[in-house]
Order: structure tokens, then C-alpha cells, then sequence
């Protein structure tokens, strides 16, 4: 049985490993770009060649602006009014003296569309790039979906490009220009070792699993009464079950629950001062969601009760008539006056049962006859 017990464990410890893995991996995987480059320092934008673009943190002199394409805000639907937070620009790849060179788009915050329209007229009006660039940071990122199609749309209405030069004229590419990148790319170094640390944590759940580690709680549960491994054996084989899987049982040695989880528990009966029934109810604004059950258990030695949880009322019931009938030592039920001896004077609490009546379990209906 308790080889059954350490193969479920392992069995129900794997799902979150895996999932902290795939977390880890995806967190990882999508950060490491940006991490290296926030540790590497910025890629100047003007000497990367356009098919060098790539997922990649750059600083940029910005001297050329070719047009403004694309406003992008939000709307509230109360007063049915748009407030742009974002313009897209066309800028090209290289300096003003590049030969070969594509455009493509960028994205900056609302602050900063007087300084690009000041660019961009400059040059229509001089034919000349503006005298003072314009320095920023942010990230190059792939242009997908409807941001891609307002750029193409830019370039091929009115046919002023046809179809095979916007191919050879432009990268699907912006850059998303951040005024806070100096600090947010700390960030994407949390993040990719975030990741890692998933990882790791995960591996190191599978091997922890596989050795029986989610056991030693359970295992350490009933040696710390003084109880054998073939003893508790014995006592899960022949304990009471209060729920249909058999996750919930009462022996004469121990009270078991979780026993198809990833760490099963133990509660010596012996050590059991107090039990009673737990009952919430859940509402969500002031409206009720549900009623949730529990087994509250109090145990010698332990300063917090263990909370089982049970699927209903009669089951919560069938637990305490049960621990009632075979512990005779174990104050069963609840009141505020049981809980305010429990809490302010624990010795008049132990007086009531614990102390008082010899810990010896009952068979219910063989009474008198355990010697």
C-alpha cells in the first residue's frame, strides 16, 4: 500500500512539474533575445543591414521620418472620444548616407510626434536630414496582423509601390520605442532567469518525485507517533473510506487524507484534541456561489488544525460520528464557548477528554470488549 502511495504521488506531483517546465521554457526562450542584449548593451540601429533586423534591443538616431501612417489610440465609450497615445512613422534602415537600405515602421509615444513631424517636415522642406537626430531606445519587433496591413496598405495604395518592390523596399519590421527601456530591460533579466528558475524548479520536482521526497511528510506523520511502516500498512488497508476514490480514510492508528494527491498526510488519532465541522459559504457581491465543507482537526503538538476538505455535509458528518464513536478522548463538535476554552485556557480544554479518558481505540458496537 504505501509502495501504491508513493507511485501515486510521483504520478500526481508530475502535471505541475511539467507545466513549470513549459512555463520556464516559453519564459526563458522568449526573454533570452532581450536579456542578452540589455546585459550586451543596445545595437546601434544605424549599422545593423536590413537583413540583420531581428528581435533585438537597438538605440537610434533618428534624422530621417518619412511619413506618419498610422495613429493608434484608445476610445471611451462613454463620451465616444479617441484618445491617440501612439503614432507609426516609416523611417529606413542605415544612415543617411546608405546604399543599401529598406523602410520600415516605428512606433512612438504621444510625446514624442512634435519632435518626428519637426523631422519629418525638415526634410521635405530641405531635402536634408534634421540637423539635431533625435536619440531613442526601444525594441525591433515583427510587424503581424493589422499592423503589418496599415503598412502595406501605405505603401501600395495608389500604386505607389507595386507588389514586388514593396518586397524589395521594406522589412516587416518596427521599432517599438520605449522612454523607459533603461529600466524595463532589467526586467527582461528577471524575467528570462524567472524562467530558468521554472525550469530548474521543475526538473528538480520530477527527481524530488521519483525518490519518494513528497512521502517523507506522510512517512514522518505516523514515525512521529511511534508508528511502523508495516503497522500503518495494516491500518490504511483495513481504515474506514469517506469518499469514493479513497482519498479520505480513518484507521484505528491514523486518520488519512490526500492519498491519491501528490502529498498524502497522516494524523495520528492518539494526538487528536478537537474536531468539528467547518462550513462556508461563498458569495460574489453579496449574491451566494456556493457552500464549501471541511473537517477541522486539532492535534496535540501542531498550533494550526489540519483542514480536510470533503465534497459535502454527510460526508463531513459520517467523519465526526465516526471519530466520536472510536475516539472517546476526542472532544467532537463546535461552540464558542469550546473554542474560547480551547484558545484562553487549554489545560481546562484537555481536562474535558484528552486528559481524562484513556486513549485506547473503540470498535463501535464492541464497547467493553477491546481487552
Amino acid at each position: 500500500m504505501l509502495e501504491t502511495l508513493k507511485k501515486n504521488s510521483f504520478k500526481k506531483s508530475l502535471p505541475l512539474s511539467v507545466i513549470l517546465i513549459v512555463c520556464g521554457l516559453v519564459l526563458a526562450v522568449w526573454n533570452f533575445s532581450s536579456a542578452y542584449y540589455a546585459l550586451a548593451g543596445y545595437v546601434r540601429f544605424e549599422d545593423l543591414r536590413p537583413e540583420e533586423l531581428k528581435n533585438q534591443l537597438v538605440e537610434a538616431n533618428i534624422n530621417l521620418v518619412w511619413d506618419c501612417y498610422l495613429e493608434q489610440g484608445t476610445k471611451n465609450t462613454s463620451t465616444n472620444r479617441t484618445t491617440i497615445n501612439y503614432y507609426w512613422y516609416v523611417i529606413a534602415t542605415g544612415d543617411e548616407y546608405a546604399m543599401d537600405y529598406c523602410y520600415l515602421g516605428i512606433k512612438v509615444p504621444k510625446k514624442l510626434k512634435n519632435q518626428m513631424d519637426d523631422i519629418m517636415d525638415y526634410y521635405y522642406e530641405n531635402d536634408l536630414p534634421y540637423p539635431d537626430a533625435l536619440n531613442i531606445t526601444g525594441k525591433v519587433k515583427k510587424l503581424t496582423g493589422k499592423n503589418f496591413d496599415y503598412f502595406h496598405d501605405f505603401f501600395t495604395d495608389d500604386d505607389f509601390l507595386s507588389e514586388e518592390e514593396f518586397e524589395e523596399y521594406t522589412v516587416p519590421y518596427y521599432i517599438d520605442v520605449n522612454l523607459n527601456l533603461d529600466t524595463m530591460k532589467y526586467g527582461y533579466v528577471i524575467l528570462f532567469l524567472a524562467g530558468v528558475g521554472l525550469v530548474v524548479w521543475g526538473i528538480i520536482r520530477i527527481v524530488r518525485g521519483a525518490g519518494g521526497t513528497f512521502m517523507k511528510r506522510f512517512i514522518a506523520d505516523y514515525q512521529g507517533a511511534g508508528f511502523t511502516d508495516t503497522a500503518v500498512e495494516s491500518d490504511i488497508n483495513s481504515a474506514v473510506s469517506f469518499t469514493k476514490r479513497d482519498t479520505i480514510k480513518i484507521g484505528r492508528l491514523c486518520t488519512y487524507y490526500d492519498l491519491n494527491g501528490a502529498i498524502p498526510r497522516a494524523i495520528p488519532n492518539n494526538k487528536i484534541l478537537w474536531a468539528y465541522q467547518n462550513t462556508t459559504t461563498h458569495r460574489t457581491n453579496g449574491i451566494k456561489t456556493g457552500v464549501t465543507y471541511s473537517v477541522m482537526i486539532y492535534v496535540d503538538g501542531h498550533k494550526d488544525a489540519f483542514n480536510i476538505g470533503v465534497p459535502d455535509e454527510a460526508t463531513a458528518q459520517n467523519m465526526l460520528k465516526r471519530i466520536s464513536d472510536t475516539f472517546p478522548w476526542v472532544v467532537v463538535g463546535y461552540s464558542d464557548d469550546l473554542k474560547k476554552t480551547f484558545n484562553k485556557d487549554r489545560a481546562q480544554f484537555l481536562q474535558l477528554r484528552y486528559n481524562t479518558v484513556e486513549h485506547v481505540a473503540v470498535e463501535p458496537g464492541f464497547e467493553g470488549l477491546n481487552n
